[in-house]
This record gives structure tokens, sequence and C-alpha cells, in this order.
């Protein structure tokens, strides 16, 4: 069986082998073959696979010896073709490795043309800096741990991954090269110094404009605003020397009024002064009265005191308070309230939580959105007998809930959660969002 090289292994070594064991493991590979590469004139019977034959053409015409500048942009155009309708992982990774490759041929070309013309043919350097980002686009956009294609056995050594891979390191150290940014108007390579010297200079000549010099902005608006402050104090002073003369009007007028008020007052307050001492003195005499016949209520026809009877049996009452206290009597009964409230209360509390379940399943979990990334949940072997993971057509593995209660109890999914109450057109597997959001809607 043809052997697949698992492309650019160590540069996805510090993704984890742990996390992409679970996804790769369910990808199929690529082998490129000589037939497909072979074919004259890229057609006929060898591309019979509708899906991939754009993409296939463009690896036979990406292969040609000798590639001319039309067959470099049919190959282009067919492989941009192949990636907008559409390509499995793995072949979607060789795509855009070949298309960086082929830009990458472009831009070259078009650098060798700009260099040959003194740097006078402006057209060209256009085109090289459009050719460079393009190539920069697809090679940057290769996942390499989904890179599981290879060419058959026996191929001449320009028909082998190594030499693709030649090909990526001669790019980057070509045209690809940082030295290029400048010139394709990037400043990716402006170094701290040529950033600082440039700062320097620009915050010397807002310096020398705005705040030096007897005409600059700056010194005429603080001039305005001395100007303006001292005219402010000025108004000020006179002001306040205006309202010290009003106040002292107001003090000496106000010395009158007090003294007339505080005779008023003292003429009216003592009297009430000596009305008020008088009736504590009354109300003094009535409590010491009140306490003496208190004393007396408690004693019998027979002269029996029966207040320390009532003390001791304060006393005792307190003891069982005590008791009842310490023995968390009244915990226990408050307990055994909540225990019968939540009793009650089971069944709905019950029925509340399995709706929210059936919605979180159906609403999220095995919608249109959301369907993929459970089915790759799904496949991990932990969960391969679980009845609600989605298999690869996306329906439920059974759908049937089985619990071991009462010698074995079965029930579907749909029957359980259309007793909880969830509507029946939410009741399927791959609801539009649409529906989905008003499903959820319902949730707290």
């Amino acid at each position: 069986m043809t052997r697949l090289i698992l492309t650019g292994l160590v540069m996805a070594a510090a993704q984890g082998a742990a996390a992409r064991e679970v996804f790769v493991d369910n990808l199929a590979g690529y082998v490129i073959e000589a037939d497909i590469l072979d074919a004259p004139g890229c057609t006929g019977p060898a591309f019979d696979t509708p899906a991939l034959e754009d993409f296939e053409k463009g690896l036979c015409r990406f292969h040609k010896p000798a590639r001319s500048a039309e067959q470099t942009e049919a190959a282009a155009r067919d492989l941009r073709r192949a990636q907008t309708l559409g390509l499995p992982p793995v072949h979607q990774q060789l795509a855009a490795l070949t298309s960086g490759l082929l830009q990458c041929a472009e831009a070259q070309r078009h650098l060798d043309a700009f260099r040959a013309s003194g740097q006078m043919a402006l057209l060209e350097r256009e085109r090289f800096c459009k050719a460079r980002r393009l190539s920069q686009a697809d090679l940057n956009a290769i996942r390499w741990d989904h890179a599981l294609f290879d060419y058959a056995e026996g191929m001449a050594p320009e028909r082998r991954l190594t030499a693709r891979l030649t090909e990526m390191s001669a790019c980057h150290a070509g045209v690809l090269a940082p030295a290029f940014d400048a010139e394709c108007g990037l400043i990716t390579n402006v170094t701290a110094t040529e950033i600082e010297a440039f700062v320097d200079e620009a915050v010397a000549d807002v310096i020398t404009t705005y705040f030096r010099g007897v005409e600059s902005p700056i010194t005429a608006m603080f001039a305005r605003k001395r100007s303006r402050a001292e005219g402010i104090l000025e108004r000020a002073g006179t002001a306040i020397a205006e309202l010290g003369a009003r106040a002292a009007e107001l003090n000496d007028e106000y010395d009158v009024y007090e003294t007339v008020y505080s005779a008023a007052r003292d003429a009216r307050m003592t009297p009430i002064y000596e009305n008020y001492r008088d009736a504590i003195l009354q109300a003094t005499a009535i409590l010491d009265e009140y306490e003496r016949w208190k004393g007396g209520l408690f004693i019998t026809s027979e002269n029996v005191n029966l207040l320390p009877k009532i003390v001791e049996r304060r006393d005792d009452i307190a003891d069982e308070l005590g008791r009842i206290t310490e023995t968390d009597f009244l915990p226990r009964a408050e307990k055994i309230v909540e225990d019968v409230r939540a009793l009650v209360n089971a069944e709905a509390a019950n029925r509340d939580l399995i709706g929210k379940l059936c919605r979180v399943y159906f609403c999220e979990l095995t919608t249109l959105r959301n369907r993929a990334a459970t089915i790759d949940v799904c496949r991990q072997p932990g969960l391969a007998d679980n009845p609600l993971c989605l298999g690869q057509n996306g329906a439920p593995v059974s759908g049937v809930l089985s619990v071991a209660f009462g010698g074995g109890q079965t029930i579907a999914v749909q029957d359980l959660c259309r007793s909880a109450g969830v509507d029946q057109v939410f009741l399927a597997v791959g609801l539009s969002p649409s529906t989905a959001r008003t499903c959820t809607e319902a949730l707290p």
C-alpha cells in the first residue's frame, strides 16, 4: 500500500500529539499519482472524480517542466476555482501549498523584470508586490497538522515532497524575505533607532512652533489668560469689599433683633420651666405610691406572698426552654417542614429540570450550527454507546434511554421531553438557527 508522509510533522509538533490524535485519525490522506501528473494536455480519463477535477488539473499544470507564464496562470486559476468550490481538509492544504509556490514563482518573474528595467518598470513592481502578498497568504494558511499528502512511490526526485518543501524554503529566503517589505510599502523593517529619531524630531518641531518665542500660540494664550485673571481678581476684590459693608449692617440688625427675642423668650419660658418641675415632682410621688401598691398585689388574704413562687416557676420555664434549644428541637422541626415542602414540589422541579436538559440537547447540541462539533465529540471511544450521541449521518445512535429501575425501563428521548412540556416542533435534530433561538428563549 502506498506510503503517506505526514507533511510538516516537525512544524506541527508544538500542537501536541494528544490534541491532533482525535481529529487526524479520522482524516483521509491523498496520494499524488503519476497518471494525474502525466495526463496529455492535463485532460482525459485520469480526471474521473468531478469534485476534484479542477484541483487535479491544477496539480497537473503545476508539475509541467519549464512552465510558461500562461501555464502558471492556468494552474493558479484551476486551484483557486477548486478552493472556492470546496475541498476536503487534506486537499485544501495541498492546494494552498502549490498555489503559494505558483504565486512565489510569479513574484520572482516580476521582480526579475523590474530589476532588468533598471527599476523603472513600476507596473512590474506592483505585480511583484501583489504576487508576493498572495504567496504569503497561501503559505501562511496551510494547516500542517492536516497535511496528510504525499507523492506515489517511485517518482523522480523533482516529484517528491522534499522538492516542494525545498521550493517553499527558497521562496521564504527569496521574494518573501523581510528585505522586500519596504519595496512593497511595508514598514516592518524600520528599526527602533529610526523610530525614536523620527519621534524626537517631530516633538522638537512641535515645541518650537507652539511653546517657544513671544509669538508662539501658547505664549499668546497664557498672556490672554493672565490678563483675564487679573481683571477677574480686581472685580472680585471690589465685590468682596461691598459684601463686607453689607455684612456689617446685617450684623448690627441681628444684634438688635436678638436682644428683643431673648427678652421675650425668657418671659415665656420661665413659667413653663416652673410648671414642668412641679409636674416632675408630682409624677415621682405617684410612681412611688404605685410601687407600694404593686408590692401588695401578690399577697393573699391569708397574708401569703406569692411572688417567690412566681419567680420559681419562671426559672422552671427558662430551664425547659433551654432544654429545647440545646437538643436542636426547633431546627429539627423546621427541617421536617422543609422536607415535606420539597416532597410536595419534587415532581414539578423534576419536570422543569428535564425540560431544561431537553432544550440544551435539541436546541444547542444537535442544531445545524453545532451538529458537526457534537459529532466530533461523539467520536471519542468513551461515548461510542451513548444513545444520545450523533453518528456520522447526523442522527442519534438510538435516541432511547434505559434505566435499571423496577426491572429495567426504556423511553424515547422525544417522549421524555414531550412529557416535560417541550413543544413538538423543537424535538428534532438539526434545528435551524432561528428555530433554535426561539427554543432557547424559554431557558432561564
